[in-house]
């Protein structure tokens, strides 16, 4: 029995190791001397378990470069030392990978800084630069970087990370809880995904049709209220007695949500599946990565002339047709995964506030009659 395992330890990718837990399930492990490590989610060779293993050389690259070139001290060797154990920025990899990228720029910038000799006016102001929205050059042409809502989430993960700087003793306090909060507009807190209207929906299933792999992606984003990250890896093996089993690759929380009878639809309808574990496949007959299935759907939005709308605007538009539809925010987060009220309720902005204040004042109105006509009955039976 040994042989075997040997045979497959010497396909395995540099730094990854194998092992079974006390349940008897193998197990796959990152760990390189000197960096940060951690255990796999998927399965060896498919398209997620290359995505993570790449998360995890990169996390280690970057912190390589940084101890090599830091200066104690300094704000880049406060950064390689929060980067070096990967799940301090975050439960999963998808999350770490966007912790990396926000804090990765700041240390860029402000890397040669002494952590110690700075205090909250200077984040005030690096925080204000970031308010500012400009337009770079990236390899899929101009695109908007800063502004509001990058600040927020800038000030946000340097509140994080000089917390870790007081726990090393680089600092006393954090400079960050004393800079300002970023103050939002109602209107840049609603800026975002656009939420789909029903007229959107419409036009997209009547340019694509039941049987296609564009039509199923957009029942599976509407009926399920998940992730890109999370619809690329559903498949037939996850629906259990009519419902879908997520577990969300963001959160790690587990969902089970009621298949509807739409999404069963399109399911049915698409051609005999040759042994695919995913429901979405790209042109190459593999499972989609988060980033390919982006562009992919960005494409079929395009060809129904939905400029606009993105498979996230999906997730937000079964929230919006849930508050639309007066459903609890108990009963829409049970669906979406969200933990806080204050999620739900940035999530759902976009409903439609006149047939929803048309209904309240209607049932108002009702209740009032109805008053007044018991307050006259009993009156004429006083009287």
């Amino acid at each position: 029995m040994a042989k075997p395992d040997r045979t497959r330890r010497r396909f395995l990718p540099e730094y990854v190791s194998s092992f079974k837990d006390r349940h008897g399930k193998e197990r796959l492990r990152f760990r390189r001397k000197g960096f940060g490590g951690g255990y796999f989610k998927s399965a060896l060779g498919t398209e997620d378990f290359r995505t993570e293993y790449r998360a995890f050389m990169d996390a280690s690259e970057t912190v390589a470069v940084a101890v090599d070139r830091a200066v104690p001290g300094t704000i880049a060797d406060l950064v390689a030392r929060y980067f070096a154990t990967p799940t301090r920025l975050g439960p999963t990899v998808t999350t770490q990978s966007k912790v990396r990228s926000i804090v990765g720029r700041f240390s860029e910038e402000y890397g040669k800084l002494p952590v110690a000799r700075v205090g909250f006016e200077h984040i005030d102001a690096i925080v204000m630069a970031k308010m500012q929205q400009k337009m770079v050059q990236t390899s899929r042409g101009l695109r908007p970087i800063g502004g509001p809502v990058a600040a927020g989430k800038l000030r946000k993960e340097l509140v994080r990370l000089f917390n870790f700087a007081v726990k090393l003793r680089m600092i006393p306090t954090n400079p960050v809880l004393l800079a300002d909060h970023v103050k939002l507009s109602v209107e840049q807190r609603s800026a975002g995904y656009h939420t789909w209207t029903e007229d959107e929906i419409d036009q997209y299933r009547a340019r694509h049709q039941l049987g296609t792999n564009a039509r199923l992606a957009l029942e599976l984003l509407l009926w399920t209220g998940q992730r890109r990250s999370d619809a690329i890896r559903m498949g037939r093996q996850h629906i259990v007695d009519g419902r879908i089993k997520v577990v969300q690759d963001k959160t790690g929380k587990v969902l089970w949500i009621a298949v509807a009878p739409q999404l069963l639809e399109a399911i049915v309808a698409m051609p005999a599946a040759k042994n695919h574990l995913c429901f979405l496949i790209n042109e190459q007959g593999r499972p989609f990565t988060r980033a390919g299935f982006g562009n992919w759907f960005r494409d079929k939005c395009d060809a129904a002339g939905l400029p606009q709308c993105t498979a996230h605007g999906l997730r937000k538009a079964i929230m919006r047709r849930m508050a639309e539809l007066n459903q609890g925010n108990q009963t829409m987060k049970a669906v979406s995964g969200h933990r806080k009220d204050e999620e739900v309720a940035r999530y759902t902005e976009a409903a439609n506030q006149r047939s929803m204040a048309d209904d309240a004042i209607g049932i108002l109105a009702r209740w009032e009659k109805e008053r007044s006509r018991d307050e006259t009955a009993v009156r004429d039976i006083v009287s």
